[in-house]
């Protein structure tokens, strides 16, 4: 069986309630974890260890692009709206994985997604390079679509 590899890939987010989505430019991690409880007993046969499924971790999702008013205020309304617990900041949301000719590789649904985290990388005043943010964005629960 042979499969296609997504190079130069695109990411973008799109939120219930958003008249367009939010394109990034790199994918710093995408992570789906359940966290794993050690058991141990002693039985007829001996001392037994086993591993058991634990708490599930929020699946999540971190992202960067070059910094632009209309994308940072965005990002940053969604957010504060998850620092002051609102019921609003949680919606569902669409992460689409695209190749360089923009052909969809992915679509996952992201479950009551909210944005967990926004950043700015370090840069110097005067500078002429580019100012990139990253945003986290956590969910409930990821789905293949």
């Amino acid at each position: 069986m042979t499969g296609q590899f997504v190079s130069a890939a695109r990411f973008l987010i799109t939120c219930e309630g958003w008249a367009v989505g939010l394109g990034f430019s790199e994918m710093s991690g995408f992570s789906s974890a359940v966290e794993h409880q050690e058991y141990s007993y002693n039985g007829r046969l001996g001392n037994v260890h086993t591993k058991q499924f634990g708490r599930p971790k929020p699946p999540s999702v971190t992202l960067k692009r070059a910094l632009d008013a209309a994308g940072f205020g965005q990002l940053f309304a969604w957010h504060a709206l998850a620092r002051l617990n609102s019921p609003l900041a949680k919606v569902p949301a669409t992460f689409t994985i695209m190749d360089a000719a923009g052909t969809v590789t992915a679509n996952v649904l992201l479950e009551n997604a909210w944005c967990a985290k926004v950043e700015l990388d370090p840069t110097t005043a005067g500078s002429s390079s580019v100012v990139m943010m990253k945003t986290t964005i956590e969910c409930d629960a990821v789905l293949l679509i």
